[in-house]
């Protein structure tokens, strides 16, 4: 597939699934904007590596649980998407980030079920809805 002249924001791809969609994606041409939550370095390597195969990339902070600053993170990567590629928006979201609480049904707590909503379900619609507020095009579609 060819994504040449495209952007992608591929959330947790600091490792593991993320980390190799966003380089397939590059591969396949596209620019890439990675996020990671804590390891500052494994998103840089990533970006790095997304690089070194010819495509532009940007490593940026991101904590998918984390509502409240949804907004601020739309903006960072609006002024990221200005300063980087002169454009006000990109082409696809890759919503990844994922978290595991391995634990029996019996064992599970409420405050582990709620993380894993956070990340897996409400962090997903209101990061998309945070960039389509962001943006007029994506809002139209």
């Amino acid at each position: 597939m060819n994504h040449s002249n495209k952007i992608a924001l591929v959330t947790g791809s600091s490792r593991g699934l993320g980390r190799n969609t966003a380089l397939k994606l590059a591969r396949d041409g596209a620019d890439v904007i990675v996020t990671y939550r804590e390891r500052k370095e494994e998103g840089e390597a990533v970006a790095a590596e997304i690089e070194a195969l010819g495509r532009k990339a940007a490593a940026l902070s991101l904590d998918v649980a984390k509502v409240a600053g949804f907004d601020a993170f739309a903006r960072t990567v609006a002024g990221t998407l200005e300063a980087k590629w002169q454009r006000k928006n990109f082409d696809f979201l890759v919503n990844n980030a994922g978290i595991d609480r391995a634990s029996p049904l019996t064992q599970t707590t409420e405050h582990d079920f709620d993380s894993l909503l956070n990340v897996h379900f409400k962090g997903v619609f209101f990061l998309t809805q945070s960039f389509c507020r962001s943006s007029p095009t994506a809002a139209a579609s």
